[in-house]
Protein backbone atom coordinates (compact mmCIF):
# COMPACT_ATOMS: atom_id res chain seq x y z
CA UNK A 1 0.00 0.00 0.00
CA UNK A 2 1.55 3.31 -1.04
CA UNK A 3 1.40 6.67 0.73
CA UNK A 4 -1.76 7.78 -1.12
CA UNK A 5 -3.79 4.82 0.13
CA UNK A 6 -2.39 5.19 3.65
CA UNK A 7 -3.49 8.81 3.78
CA UNK A 8 -6.94 7.85 2.58
CA UNK A 9 -7.48 5.84 5.76
CA UNK A 10 -7.03 8.95 7.91
CA UNK A 11 -9.74 11.09 6.39
CA UNK A 12 -12.27 12.71 8.69
CA UNK A 13 -12.29 13.72 12.34
CA UNK A 14 -9.86 11.07 13.52
CA UNK A 15 -7.06 12.42 11.36
CA UNK A 16 -7.57 16.03 12.46
CA UNK A 17 -7.51 15.01 16.12
CA UNK A 18 -4.38 12.92 15.66
CA UNK A 19 -2.38 15.66 13.98
CA UNK A 20 -3.93 18.29 16.25
CA UNK A 21 -2.18 16.65 19.18
CA UNK A 22 1.22 17.26 17.61
CA UNK A 23 0.61 20.80 16.44
CA UNK A 24 -0.94 21.78 19.80
CA UNK A 25 2.34 21.10 21.52
CA UNK A 26 4.12 23.62 19.31
CA UNK A 27 1.40 26.20 19.00
CA UNK A 28 0.07 26.53 22.53
CA UNK A 29 3.25 27.91 24.01
CA UNK A 30 4.69 30.38 21.54
CA UNK A 31 2.30 33.25 22.29
CA UNK A 32 2.90 33.01 26.04
CA UNK A 33 6.54 33.95 26.48
CA UNK A 34 7.08 35.62 23.17
CA UNK A 35 10.65 36.18 23.11
CA UNK A 36 15.39 36.71 25.95
CA UNK A 37 16.68 34.72 28.84
CA UNK A 38 19.75 33.78 26.82
CA UNK A 39 20.50 37.53 26.27
CA UNK A 40 21.77 38.83 22.95
CA UNK A 41 25.39 39.07 24.11
CA UNK A 42 25.34 35.51 25.43
CA UNK A 43 23.81 34.21 22.20
CA UNK A 44 26.48 35.95 20.11
CA UNK A 45 29.08 34.14 22.22
CA UNK A 46 27.51 30.76 21.45
CA UNK A 47 25.98 30.57 24.92
CA UNK A 48 29.39 30.69 26.61
CA UNK A 49 28.37 33.47 28.99
CA UNK A 50 28.26 32.01 32.51
CA UNK A 51 31.57 33.57 33.62
CA UNK A 52 30.91 36.92 31.89
CA UNK A 53 27.30 37.68 32.89
CA UNK A 54 27.20 40.70 35.16
CA UNK A 55 24.57 43.05 36.50
CA UNK A 56 21.07 42.46 35.19
CA UNK A 57 22.31 39.46 33.16
CA UNK A 58 23.78 37.57 36.13
CA UNK A 59 20.53 36.07 37.53
CA UNK A 60 19.85 34.06 34.35
CA UNK A 61 23.35 32.55 34.38
CA UNK A 62 24.81 32.66 37.89
CA UNK A 63 23.68 35.06 40.63
CA UNK A 64 27.07 34.80 42.36
CA UNK A 65 28.54 37.02 39.63
CA UNK A 66 26.74 39.94 41.30
CA UNK A 67 29.32 39.69 44.09
CA UNK A 68 32.38 40.10 41.84
CA UNK A 69 34.29 43.41 41.97
CA UNK A 70 33.74 44.22 38.28
CA UNK A 71 29.95 44.01 38.63
CA UNK A 72 28.42 47.29 37.32
CA UNK A 73 27.15 49.95 39.69
CA UNK A 74 23.74 49.91 37.96
CA UNK A 75 22.31 48.19 34.91
CA UNK A 76 18.85 47.96 33.40
CA UNK A 77 17.14 46.07 30.61
CA UNK A 78 14.30 47.87 28.91
CA UNK A 79 13.60 44.91 26.62
CA UNK A 80 15.51 41.68 26.03
CA UNK A 81 13.96 39.18 23.64
CA UNK A 82 14.95 35.84 22.11
CA UNK A 83 13.10 33.40 19.88
CA UNK A 84 14.15 30.37 17.89
CA UNK A 85 12.91 27.32 16.00
CA UNK A 86 15.06 24.41 14.80
CA UNK A 87 14.89 20.76 13.78
CA UNK A 88 17.28 17.82 14.01
CA UNK A 89 17.13 16.56 10.42
CA UNK A 90 16.80 18.91 7.45
CA UNK A 91 18.82 21.89 6.30
CA UNK A 92 17.69 24.80 4.18
CA UNK A 93 19.82 23.38 1.35
CA UNK A 94 17.93 20.07 1.46
CA UNK A 95 14.59 21.86 1.40
CA UNK A 96 15.57 23.82 -1.69
CA UNK A 97 16.92 20.70 -3.37
CA UNK A 98 13.82 18.54 -2.92
CA UNK A 99 10.98 21.04 -2.77
CA UNK A 100 8.90 20.68 -5.94
CA UNK A 101 11.28 18.12 -7.49
CA UNK A 102 10.55 14.58 -8.63
CA UNK A 103 12.00 12.24 -6.03
CA UNK A 104 13.87 9.14 -7.10
CA UNK A 105 14.43 6.16 -4.83
CA UNK A 106 17.90 7.54 -4.10
CA UNK A 107 16.38 10.89 -3.08
CA UNK A 108 13.93 9.16 -0.71
CA UNK A 109 16.76 7.16 0.83
CA UNK A 110 18.77 10.36 1.34
CA UNK A 111 15.83 12.10 3.04
CA UNK A 112 15.22 9.18 5.40
CA UNK A 113 18.93 8.87 6.23
CA UNK A 114 18.89 12.43 7.53
CA UNK A 115 16.20 11.57 10.11
CA UNK A 116 17.72 10.08 13.29
CA UNK A 117 16.47 6.72 14.54
CA UNK A 118 14.93 8.56 17.48
CA UNK A 119 12.61 10.40 15.11
CA UNK A 120 12.17 13.83 13.57
CA UNK A 121 12.47 16.53 16.21
CA UNK A 122 11.18 20.09 16.15
CA UNK A 123 12.04 22.48 18.99
CA UNK A 124 11.00 26.05 19.72
CA UNK A 125 11.79 28.44 22.55
CA UNK A 126 11.02 32.03 23.40
CA UNK A 127 12.02 34.30 26.26
CA UNK A 128 11.37 37.89 27.20
CA UNK A 129 12.71 40.07 29.99
CA UNK A 130 11.62 43.66 30.51
CA UNK A 131 12.11 46.44 33.06
CA UNK A 132 14.70 44.41 34.95
CA UNK A 133 17.60 46.04 36.79
CA UNK A 134 20.57 45.52 39.06
CA UNK A 135 21.93 47.88 41.71
CA UNK A 136 25.21 46.81 43.21
CA UNK A 137 24.89 43.25 44.47
CA UNK A 138 21.11 43.15 44.09
CA UNK A 139 19.07 42.36 40.95
CA UNK A 140 15.38 42.25 40.07
CA UNK A 141 14.10 40.45 36.98
CA UNK A 142 10.68 40.40 35.33
CA UNK A 143 10.01 38.16 32.34
CA UNK A 144 8.47 35.08 30.79
CA UNK A 145 9.63 31.87 29.14
CA UNK A 146 8.01 29.46 26.73
CA UNK A 147 9.25 26.32 25.05
CA UNK A 148 7.97 23.36 23.10
CA UNK A 149 9.32 20.22 21.54
CA UNK A 150 7.76 17.52 19.40
CA UNK A 151 9.05 14.18 18.14
CA UNK A 152 7.57 12.19 15.25
CA UNK A 153 8.45 8.53 14.80
CA UNK A 154 10.70 7.87 11.81
CA UNK A 155 8.27 5.19 10.60
CA UNK A 156 5.73 7.92 9.81
CA UNK A 157 8.09 9.22 7.14
CA UNK A 158 9.00 5.72 5.93
CA UNK A 159 5.35 4.88 5.39
CA UNK A 160 4.67 8.13 3.59
CA UNK A 161 7.74 7.94 1.31
CA UNK A 162 8.35 4.22 0.79
CA UNK A 163 4.96 2.66 1.45
CA UNK A 164 4.60 -0.46 3.56
CA UNK A 165 5.45 -4.09 2.92
CA UNK A 166 3.17 -7.08 3.43
CA UNK A 167 3.20 -9.00 6.71
CA UNK A 168 5.14 -6.31 8.55
CA UNK A 169 4.14 -4.26 11.60
CA UNK A 170 5.15 -0.62 11.86
CA UNK A 171 5.27 0.88 15.33
CA UNK A 172 4.71 4.61 15.65
CA UNK A 173 5.29 4.75 19.40
CA UNK A 174 8.35 7.00 19.29
CA UNK A 175 6.14 10.07 19.14
CA UNK A 176 6.17 12.62 21.92
CA UNK A 177 5.69 16.29 22.71
CA UNK A 178 5.50 18.81 25.51
CA UNK A 179 4.98 22.54 25.79
CA UNK A 180 5.07 25.02 28.66
CA UNK A 181 4.79 28.77 29.18
CA UNK A 182 5.80 30.46 32.46
CA UNK A 183 6.02 34.04 33.75
CA UNK A 184 8.55 34.92 36.44
CA UNK A 185 9.62 37.54 38.97
CA UNK A 186 13.11 37.05 40.40
CA UNK A 187 15.19 38.54 43.22
CA UNK A 188 18.95 37.88 43.22
CA UNK A 189 21.88 38.65 45.49
CA UNK A 190 25.67 38.11 45.31
CA UNK A 191 28.06 38.30 48.24
CA UNK A 192 31.91 38.32 48.22
CA UNK A 193 33.70 36.15 50.77
CA UNK A 194 37.27 35.82 52.03
CA UNK A 195 38.94 32.56 50.97
CA UNK A 196 42.52 31.39 50.62
CA UNK A 197 42.29 29.54 47.30
CA UNK A 198 41.19 32.47 45.08
CA UNK A 199 41.89 36.17 44.80
CA UNK A 200 38.13 36.88 44.73
CA UNK A 201 35.32 34.53 45.68
CA UNK A 202 31.56 35.15 45.76
CA UNK A 203 28.39 33.20 46.42
CA UNK A 204 24.87 34.08 45.35
CA UNK A 205 21.28 33.01 45.06
CA UNK A 206 18.05 33.77 43.26
CA UNK A 207 14.47 33.28 44.39
CA UNK A 208 11.87 32.99 41.61
CA UNK A 209 8.14 33.53 41.87
CA UNK A 210 6.66 31.62 38.91
CA UNK A 211 3.31 32.08 37.23
CA UNK A 212 2.13 29.05 35.28
CA UNK A 213 0.73 30.05 31.89
CA UNK A 214 -0.17 27.04 29.77
CA UNK A 215 0.92 23.42 29.74
CA UNK A 216 0.46 20.56 27.31
CA UNK A 217 1.95 17.08 27.30
CA UNK A 218 1.51 13.94 25.23
CA UNK A 219 1.23 11.39 28.04
CA UNK A 220 0.73 8.44 25.70
CA UNK A 221 0.88 7.86 21.95
CA UNK A 222 0.86 4.17 21.02
CA UNK A 223 0.10 3.40 17.37
CA UNK A 224 0.82 0.46 15.09
CA UNK A 225 0.03 -0.46 11.51
CA UNK A 226 0.17 -4.01 10.14
CA UNK A 227 -0.39 -4.97 6.51
CA UNK A 228 -1.30 -8.40 5.23
CA UNK A 229 -2.81 -9.90 2.10
CA UNK A 230 -6.34 -9.56 3.53
CA UNK A 231 -5.99 -5.86 4.40
CA UNK A 232 -4.48 -3.46 6.92
CA UNK A 233 -4.87 -3.39 10.70
CA UNK A 234 -4.54 -0.06 12.50
CA UNK A 235 -4.51 0.17 16.29
CA UNK A 236 -3.64 3.01 18.61
CA UNK A 237 -4.54 5.04 21.65
CA UNK A 238 -3.38 8.35 23.01
CA UNK A 239 -3.67 10.66 26.01
CA UNK A 240 -2.94 14.38 26.10
CA UNK A 241 -3.04 16.61 29.17
CA UNK A 242 -3.87 20.32 28.95
CA UNK A 243 -3.86 22.83 31.76
CA UNK A 244 -3.20 26.29 33.12
CA UNK A 245 -1.20 27.03 36.22
CA UNK A 246 -1.03 28.82 39.50
CA UNK A 247 1.83 30.40 41.44
CA UNK A 248 4.99 28.40 42.12
CA UNK A 249 8.56 29.11 43.13
CA UNK A 250 12.15 28.28 42.29
CA UNK A 251 15.64 28.71 43.73
CA UNK A 252 19.10 29.06 42.13
CA UNK A 253 22.56 28.90 43.72
CA UNK A 254 26.01 29.78 42.48
CA UNK A 255 29.66 30.47 43.21
CA UNK A 256 32.22 32.51 41.28
CA UNK A 257 35.96 33.10 41.62
CA UNK A 258 38.63 35.27 40.03
CA UNK A 259 42.30 34.37 39.77
CA UNK A 260 44.60 37.27 39.07
CA UNK A 261 43.38 39.98 36.72
CA UNK A 262 42.55 37.73 33.76
CA UNK A 263 40.69 34.56 34.81
CA UNK A 264 37.12 34.12 36.03
CA UNK A 265 35.46 30.79 36.86
CA UNK A 266 31.72 30.60 37.56
CA UNK A 267 29.51 27.69 38.66
CA UNK A 268 25.73 27.97 38.80
CA UNK A 269 22.99 25.50 39.77
CA UNK A 270 19.77 26.69 38.18
CA UNK A 271 16.41 25.44 39.54
CA UNK A 272 17.94 23.60 42.47
CA UNK A 273 14.49 23.54 44.03
CA UNK A 274 11.10 24.60 42.83
CA UNK A 275 7.97 23.59 41.01
CA UNK A 276 4.94 24.97 39.19
CA UNK A 277 1.41 23.92 40.19
CA UNK A 278 -1.11 23.34 37.41
CA UNK A 279 -4.54 23.74 38.90
CA UNK A 280 -6.81 25.51 36.41
CA UNK A 281 -8.83 24.02 33.57
CA UNK A 282 -7.02 20.69 33.81
CA UNK A 283 -8.33 18.34 31.12
CA UNK A 284 -7.14 15.11 29.61
CA UNK A 285 -8.10 14.08 26.10
CA UNK A 286 -8.24 10.31 25.69
CA UNK A 287 -8.84 8.57 22.41
CA UNK A 288 -8.30 5.51 20.27
CA UNK A 289 -8.30 4.44 16.64
CA UNK A 290 -8.98 0.92 15.45
CA UNK A 291 -9.37 -0.78 12.13
CA UNK A 292 -9.25 -4.47 11.18
CA UNK A 293 -8.82 -5.78 7.63
CA UNK A 294 -9.05 -2.26 6.21
CA UNK A 295 -9.11 -1.44 2.54
CA UNK A 296 -9.81 1.83 0.77
CA UNK A 297 -13.37 0.84 -0.14
CA UNK A 298 -14.64 -0.35 3.24
CA UNK A 299 -13.45 2.44 5.54
CA UNK A 300 -16.79 3.43 7.08
CA UNK A 301 -17.66 -0.14 8.07
CA UNK A 302 -14.34 -1.35 9.44
CA UNK A 303 -12.64 1.77 10.79
CA UNK A 304 -13.62 3.17 14.19
CA UNK A 305 -12.25 5.93 16.35
CA UNK A 306 -13.32 7.92 19.35
CA UNK A 307 -12.04 10.55 21.76
CA UNK A 308 -13.42 12.10 24.92
CA UNK A 309 -12.39 14.65 27.52
CA UNK A 310 -11.77 13.73 31.15
CA UNK A 311 -11.56 16.33 33.88
CA UNK A 312 -8.13 16.10 35.42
CA UNK A 313 -6.85 16.75 38.92
CA UNK A 314 -4.28 19.22 40.08
CA UNK A 315 -0.63 18.33 39.58
CA UNK A 316 2.76 20.03 39.62
CA UNK A 317 5.87 19.87 37.47
CA UNK A 318 9.40 20.26 38.77
CA UNK A 319 11.61 22.86 37.17
CA UNK A 320 14.40 21.35 35.05
CA UNK A 321 17.66 21.67 36.98
CA UNK A 322 20.71 22.89 35.06
CA UNK A 323 24.38 22.96 35.98
CA UNK A 324 26.36 25.77 34.36
CA UNK A 325 30.16 25.85 34.53
CA UNK A 326 31.99 28.65 32.74
CA UNK A 327 35.39 30.25 32.55
CA UNK A 328 36.59 33.47 30.94
CA UNK A 329 40.02 34.83 30.04
CA UNK A 330 40.68 38.48 29.27
CA UNK A 331 43.78 39.86 27.56
CA UNK A 332 43.59 43.46 26.42
CA UNK A 333 40.68 43.88 23.97
CA UNK A 334 40.14 40.10 23.64
CA UNK A 335 37.75 38.01 25.72
CA UNK A 336 37.68 34.20 25.44
CA UNK A 337 34.94 32.18 27.13
CA UNK A 338 33.95 28.53 27.54
CA UNK A 339 30.85 26.90 29.05
CA UNK A 340 29.70 23.44 30.01
CA UNK A 341 25.97 22.98 30.66
CA UNK A 342 24.37 19.79 31.95
CA UNK A 343 20.63 19.29 32.19
CA UNK A 344 18.98 16.53 34.21
CA UNK A 345 15.64 16.33 32.41
CA UNK A 346 14.57 16.22 28.76
CA UNK A 347 11.87 18.77 28.07
CA UNK A 348 10.99 22.00 26.27
CA UNK A 349 13.60 24.09 28.12
CA UNK A 350 16.29 21.52 28.97
CA UNK A 351 18.16 18.49 27.67
CA UNK A 352 20.16 15.71 29.31
CA UNK A 353 22.67 15.90 26.44
CA UNK A 354 25.69 17.90 27.67
CA UNK A 355 26.30 21.22 25.95
CA UNK A 356 29.71 22.74 25.28
CA UNK A 357 30.19 26.30 24.04
CA UNK A 358 33.13 28.51 23.09
CA UNK A 359 32.92 32.24 22.51
CA UNK A 360 35.13 35.23 21.75
CA UNK A 361 34.62 38.99 21.93
CA UNK A 362 36.87 41.66 20.42
CA UNK A 363 36.66 45.13 21.90
CA UNK A 364 39.26 46.95 19.82
CA UNK A 365 36.64 49.63 19.23
CA UNK A 366 35.27 50.07 22.73
CA UNK A 367 31.73 51.04 21.79
CA UNK A 368 31.43 48.34 19.06
CA UNK A 369 32.20 44.87 20.50
CA UNK A 370 32.20 42.01 17.96
CA UNK A 371 31.35 38.43 18.99
CA UNK A 372 31.56 34.89 17.64
CA UNK A 373 30.79 31.51 19.15
CA UNK A 374 30.20 27.82 18.59
CA UNK A 375 28.03 25.34 20.52
CA UNK A 376 27.88 21.55 20.51
CA UNK A 377 25.29 19.38 22.24
CA UNK A 378 22.15 20.13 24.22
CA UNK A 379 18.83 20.54 22.44
CA UNK A 380 20.42 22.70 19.73
CA UNK A 381 23.09 20.20 18.68
CA UNK A 382 25.78 21.93 16.63
CA UNK A 383 25.47 25.66 16.13
CA UNK A 384 27.52 28.71 15.19
CA UNK A 385 26.79 32.25 16.26
CA UNK A 386 27.81 35.86 15.83
CA UNK A 387 26.76 39.16 17.30
CA UNK A 388 27.71 42.74 17.98
CA UNK A 389 26.88 45.57 20.32
CA UNK A 390 26.54 49.33 20.11
CA UNK A 391 27.54 50.67 23.51
CA UNK A 392 28.36 54.38 23.61
CA UNK A 393 28.52 55.58 27.18
CA UNK A 394 26.04 53.66 29.31
CA UNK A 395 23.67 52.78 26.44
CA UNK A 396 23.36 49.09 25.47
CA UNK A 397 22.10 47.73 22.16
CA UNK A 398 23.06 44.10 21.48
CA UNK A 399 22.14 41.67 18.71
CA UNK A 400 22.95 37.95 18.61
CA UNK A 401 22.18 35.27 16.01
CA UNK A 402 22.75 31.52 16.29
CA UNK A 403 22.55 29.20 13.30
CA UNK A 404 21.62 25.57 13.96
CA UNK A 405 24.48 24.20 11.83
CA UNK A 406 27.49 25.76 10.16
CA UNK A 407 27.69 29.52 9.72
CA UNK A 408 26.39 29.40 6.14
CA UNK A 409 22.59 29.82 5.86
CA UNK A 410 22.32 26.93 3.37
CA UNK A 411 23.43 24.51 6.09
CA UNK A 412 21.00 25.82 8.67
CA UNK A 413 18.52 23.57 10.46
CA UNK A 414 17.01 26.50 12.30
CA UNK A 415 17.71 29.94 13.71
CA UNK A 416 17.73 31.68 17.09
CA UNK A 417 17.73 35.50 17.24
CA UNK A 418 18.06 37.80 20.27
CA UNK A 419 18.05 41.55 20.78
CA UNK A 420 18.45 43.73 23.86
CA UNK A 421 18.11 47.44 24.67
CA UNK A 422 19.22 48.70 28.05
CA UNK A 423 21.79 50.66 30.01
CA UNK A 424 24.87 49.86 32.10
CA UNK A 425 26.71 52.24 34.41
CA UNK A 426 30.17 51.05 35.38
CA UNK A 427 31.81 51.94 38.68
CA UNK A 428 34.35 54.72 38.75
CA UNK A 429 37.94 53.54 39.01
CA UNK A 430 38.06 54.65 42.66
CA UNK A 431 34.92 52.59 43.42
CA UNK A 432 36.16 49.29 41.93
CA UNK A 433 37.39 46.81 44.49
CA UNK A 434 40.65 45.45 43.14
CA UNK A 435 41.38 41.76 42.91
CA UNK A 436 43.02 40.65 46.13
CA UNK A 437 41.49 43.41 48.29
CA UNK A 438 38.94 41.11 49.91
Amino acid sequence: MRARRFCEMWRGPSRSRFWGIGFFILGCCLPVGLLGQMTARGLGLGGAYTALARGVHAPAWNPANLGLPDNPKFSMTFISAEAGVWNNSFTKKMYEKYNGAHWTSEDIEDILNHIPDGGFGLDAEAFVRTFSFSAGRFAFSLGASAGAYSRLDKNIFKLGLEGNALDETYGLDNTDGEGVGVGLVSLSWGQPMNVSFADVFAVGGTVHILYGGVYGNVDKADFSLTTASYGTDVNGDYEVTYGMGGVGWGFDLGTAAQFGEKWTVSLGLINVLGSIPWSKEIEKEVGYVNGDSLDVIDLEEDFSDSSWMVEGGEFSTKLPMLLRLGCAFEEGPVLLTADYVQGFHDGPLSSTTPRFALGSEWRGVGWLPLRMGVVLGGSVGFGTSFGFGIRPGGFVFDIGVMNRGFAFPQNSKGLIVAVEIGMELQRKESEVVKVGDF
